[in-house]
């Protein structure tokens, strides 16, 4: 008996080892998890099948009759618990949400309470740091990769004349007020061009391609660059966001925070004209101690010090420290935390926030190094999207300086959680998203269809109808 019960809890621990190792690996080890789930009832069975004819012709005491219905009973439910979370498991990894496969195995695991593992398992299979040899490509894709050749600066459109052409010569004008055409708003200007920071830079590194416009203007551009001068193999892809013809919005995930709003988990059809690109949002709830609100629903409380991403009722985006920076003061139609300023003022907050107790992703002295994202302000005041990788929290945060970021609030990390996708129209008015960075992957339409998380999506203003679901 106590030979069976020690097989029967092996094989458990062993499929449910198996089930967390597959969160966080390839597609090979669904069909080992499978095949162990199989072989482990196999055993079990045949050996029940073994013993019974062993002893059909045994009588047994009343204690060791008590004994063998206990163990009946004991199979029984663990024989229903892993049939129940085989069938849950398949259901939801089976189902094709926009997430890869890897991502709904490890979803699949954390809301059945093996988040522990696969937060122990990260610490393992994610503990080689970066290479110092200098990555030979950069990330951006193909539909937005800079031209080497380009011109990487655009100038600021010319105002119209604001006073009465000059007077041909010796003729005689009386003092008069003249109609004047209105003013218009300054075109939004491409950033500098960054320096590469390697010796050797490789082709459109640093150089700024426009990859978004609004209002017939450029208001976003895509770069990608080696940040960090000691880890070369570190590959940065970069979206500076000038918001002058710009709405934003947060959406709310199927899953993530789940639930019914007026801005559901996908862009509407009616917003899909105007939409220009769109990013992830922040960790799963039970890994931040900060808060989320949106359209007036609390759905986590929020927390002051703490790292914010706001939606203003006028459709800016702005980042910062909740109590300090912003204020949770009826001014804003989404709030999303996510930790605590992994920069501020321009110098690294990663030690401060491990001192707060800030999980960074296993960062409590345990070195991830995975694709990171953050959102950041700066200098200038415009905020831009960065995806960073393979890096641990510390090295983010250097990035992220060495980009130019003088605020900045690290978001989802790990795998291809971190997403930013453009969007373009064909002639039929169909929507097509293109993936920012080649390491980003799911499917692009996750946005269009149905995402199991929050997401932020940008929108030309004037193109936006009013009124929409992006009003408070």
């Amino acid at each position: 008996m106590k030979r069976r019960l020690a097989v029967c809890v092996d094989a458990t621990f062993a499929a449910t080892g198996v089930l967390a190792v597959r969160a966080m690996g390839g597609s090979w080890l669904l069909v080992l998890t499978l095949a162990t789930t199989a072989a482990a009832t196999t055993m079990i069975i045949r050996r029940r099948h073994v013993s019974r004819n062993r002893r059909r012709n045994h009588v047994r005491s009343p204690l060791q009759q008590q004994r063998h219905e206990l163990w009946r009973t004991a199979q029984s439910i663990a024989a229903v618990v892993v049939v129940w979370n085989l069938v849950s498991f398949t259901s939801y990894v089976a189902h094709d949400n926009g997430d890869t496969l890897s991502e709904r195995v490890a979803t699949w695991g954390r809301d059945n309470h093996l988040g522990s593992a696969i937060d122990f398992l990260e610490t393992h299979l994610y503990d080689t740091p970066p290479s110092k040899t200098p990555a030979k490509q950069l990330q951006l894709t193909a539909a937005i990769a800079p031209d080497p050749t380009a011109i990487t600066m655009t100038s600021a459109m010319t105002s119209p004349p604001t006073t009465a052409p000059p007077s041909p010569t010796g003729a005689t004008t009386e003092p008069a007020t003249v109609a004047t055409a209105p003013v218009a708003s300054p075109a939004p200007i491409a950033p500098i061009p960054l320096t590469p920071y390697l010796t050797m830079p490789l082709a459109g590194e640093g150089q700024w391609t426009p990859i978004a416009r609004a209002a017939g203007q450029d208001t976003m551009w895509a770069t990608s660059i080696r940040p960090l001068p000691a880890a070369g193999s570190v590959v940065a892809s970069m979206v500076v966001i000038d918001q002058t013809h710009l709405r934003a919005g947060l959406f709310n995930g199927a899953e993530e925070p789940g639930g019914t709003w007026k801005r559901g988990n996908r862009v509407p059809a009616e917003l899909q004209p105007a939409l220009l690109a769109a990013m992830n949002g922040g960790f799963r709830f039970e890994h931040i101690k900060g808060g989320y609100k949106t359209e007036g629903v609390t759905v986590k409380p929020l927390r002051n010090g703490d790292a914010t991403l706001a939606v203003g009722i006028d459709g800016h985006i702005a980042i910062g420290q909740l109590g300090r920076d912003l204020f949770d003061d009826g001014s804003w139609i989404s709030l999303r935390q996510n930790l605590v300023l992994i920069v501020d003022g321009g110098q690294s907050q990663v030690q401060h926030g491990i001192d707060e107790g800030v999980w960074w992703g296993a960062d409590y002295g345990n070195k991830v190094y995975v694709p990171r994202s953050a959102v950041c302000e700066l200098a200038d005041g415009r905020i831009a999207y960065a995806i960073v990788g393979n890096v641990d929290a510390t090295q983010l945060a250097e990035s992220l300086i060495n980009l130019g970021c003088v605020k900045a609030m690290q978001m989802d990390i790990n795998g291809t959680w971190p997403v930013f996708f453009t969007f373009t129209r064909g002639a039929d008015g169909s929507v097509a998203a293109h993936f920012l960075d080649k390491r980003m992957g799911g499917s692009p339409d996750r946005y269009l269809t149905g995402s199991t998380k929050e997401f932020f999506a940008f929108f030309d203003a004037t193109l936006v109808p009013h009124p929409s679901d992006l009003d408070s």
